[in-house]
């Protein structure tokens, strides 16, 4: 969790491609943990638009994407779906963030919000920006 939430704010030399491999890793990871509601409040939550920020400066060549192809969108790309991989990357890093928050007090319940968050929210966003960081490489 640490790693993917790293890899996210602070790209290094990884390419959309290896940050993939990641997301893959952990998701897999994460449906293995049983599944629980965390027992804690919720600790306060970074703001989604400074984190967006963040995450667009590490990685500035993701943005609209088709979820069914992957492929990136230009301005005159409309298929009847699309994705933003920022948003995507965003909801992700909040979310691990707030469970990274809980294992400072308690890390039963820091991995029951880890997998209840995969399964409420951002388990959809990595299945959804996967294909898109593949077709980056």
């Amino acid at each position: 969790m640490r790693r993917v939430h790293s890899a996210l704010l602070d790209r290094g030399d990884r390419t959309p491609g290896a940050l993939a491999d990641l997301l893959d890793d952990l998701r897999r990871e994460v449906q293995a943990l049983p599944f629980s509601v965390p027992d804690a409040d919720t600790p306060p939550r970074e703001a989604y638009c400074d984190l967006r920020a963040h995450i667009a400066r590490a990685w500035p060549e993701l943005g609209f994407y088709d979820p069914v192809t992957g492929r990136a969108l230009g301005r005159c790309d409309l298929p009847a779906e699309i994705g933003d991989a920022l948003d995507d990357l965003t909801a992700l890093a909040r979310d691990l963030g707030t469970a990274l928050a809980l294992t400072d007090t308690d890390e039963a319940d820091a991995l029951a919000c880890l997998r209840f968050s995969h399964d409420a929210h951002w388990g959809d966003h990595v299945q959804d920006v996967t294909p898109h960081l593949r077709w980056l490489g």
